[in-house]
Parts: structure tokens; sequence; C-alpha cells
């Protein structure tokens, strides 16, 4: 898949995981995750370097004027040591209520 396939507002894919895709650089990082939140929202997953250190960026996504997905602020970094206890929250979360009751 393609940069531009995934930044168009119009594509057709609800979520892609992406695992070590170097193709999938951009100035923004390795992208690993593209979930399709709304028509205009996307949520996504990068790792990224900033001044020599190494984060994990995960931030909604807009569709801007010119119709080219846009990070917001509404989003957060986090160093790699602390993605495996938000995992767990992550997980214990999605255990904690019936599926069949959400809706």
């Amino acid at each position: 898949m393609t940069n531009k396939k995934m930044a168009d507002p119009k594509a057709s894919h609800e979520t892609t995981t992406l695992k070590h895709d170097h193709t999938a650089k951009e100035s923004h990082g390795t992208q690993f995750l593209d979930l399709r939140k709304s028509k205009s929202e996307r949520l996504r997953v990068h790792v990224r370097s900033y001044r020599g250190r190494v984060f994990i960026d995960l931030r909604a996504w807009y569709v801007g004027e010119d119709g080219e997905y846009r990070p917001s602020g509404k989003g957060v970094t986090l160093q790699p040591d602390q993605v495996p206890e938000i995992t767990r929250a992550l997980f214990l979360a999605g255990q904690s209520f019936d599926p069949k009751e959400v809706g």
C-alpha cells in the first residue's frame, strides 16, 4: 500500500496495520496503524525520532482543506518504555465490558 493511498480520505480500507514496513516512512516516522475513526478522521500510530530520541506517537489525523490528512493536537507521544504498561491497561479496559452491551 502506498503512502498516497493511506493519505487519501476516500481510501476504502478501514484499518491498516504495518509491521516494520519501511516503505511507509515519511516525515512522521514509520507508521504501524491507520484506523478509520470517521469519514474525516483517522487514528494513526507512528514510531518517530525527535532530537535523537525515539517516541511512539498515537494521534488523531484530520482531513485538511487540501484533502490530505494532517496530524491533530489530539493524541499522545509516549516513550517506548511506557508501551507495555499502556498495552496492559488497554487490554484490561477492553476486557472490562460485555461487547454485546456496547452499541
